[in-house]
């Protein structure tokens, strides 16, 4: 289990109009796609990359500990996919207050309706561009 976090208040993303950035965490196993996306996240104006988490647990971690506005996760990782974080971030009282866009290599509608009844607000494929995920963060932070 691995994370890597910024402080929430380090400059990493500039936001238009100097509004404050939408604070975002990125998990996924696979270090290609992490850092890719992480990468991206950093470059989009208006997003702030708050940290990154390599499994499941350690996103629980740093969603407690950085309280992301935005959380991209991945559907599939080997200790815990996302539908057992959904869950247990369901059950947390108080509820953290982020906006959770689920990311797979293999989306299909049951998947999608699996994760959006665990409390999914968004999913979509990794096959995507990594600009159109940061849009959706976007989308997700101003709804």
């Amino acid at each position: 289990m691995k994370t890597t976090a910024e402080s929430a208040g380090t400059p990493a993303g500039r936001a238009a109009g100097g509004a404050r950035p939408v604070g975002v965490l990125v998990v996924d196993d696979s270090l290609v796609f992490r850092t890719g996306m992480a990468r991206a996240v950093s470059a989009c104006e208006g997003l702030q990359l708050l940290g990154e988490a390599d499994g499941g647990e350690a996103a629980l971690e740093a969603i407690a500990r950085l309280a992301p506005e935005v959380v991209i996760l991945d559907w599939q990782m080997p200790d815990l996919d996302a539908i057992g974080v959904l869950k247990r971030v369901c059950e947390q009282n108080p509820r953290p207050k982020c906006r959770v866009i689920v990311i797979s290599a293999v989306l299909d509608h049951e998947v999608e309706r699996r994760l959006l009844d665990a409390g999914a607000d968004r999913c979509l494929s990794k096959a995507i561009s990594r600009a159109e995920i940061c849009s959706a963060a976007h989308e997700l932070a101003a709804a």
